[in-house]
């Protein structure tokens, strides 16, 4: 069996992107609970019914942020100990998952 060359093992680890990815959802998610919801109180996740459903909801969504954020640290935590960290890569996939929850949130949530 051919040894696989260290360099295309590293290019080709699709968690560059995908951890990226979640931190930038993530992220802005959590900037955008933690400043608009929470702080200003301009709006709730889920606008539709009583204010305390809207908390609850944003409670929901403060958690998916979190968990987003958390569970991206851990899998760049694993990329780096295997050595096979691409920061630009890296980069690129937090600022689509940004790009990507901002037009998410102002299409369908606004």
């Amino acid at each position: 069996m051919a040894k696989k060359n260290n360099m295309t093992a590293k290019t080709n680890d699709p968690n560059n992107f995908w951890s990226g990815l979640l931190f930038g959802i993530g992220l802005v998610a959590f900037i955008d609970e933690t400043v608009f919801h929470q702080l200003l109180h301009w709006h709730h996740f889920y606008d539709k019914s009583t204010t305390e459903i809207g908390l609850v909801s944003d409670g929901f969504f403060h958690a998916f942020s979190w968990f987003a954020t958390v569970g991206s640290l851990f899998m760049l935590a694993d990329l780096r100990r295997r050595k096979g960290w691409l920061p630009k890569r890296w980069l690129g996939g937090v600022l689509l998952g940004a790009g990507g929850f901002q037009l998410y949130d102002g299409t369908i949530q606004h």
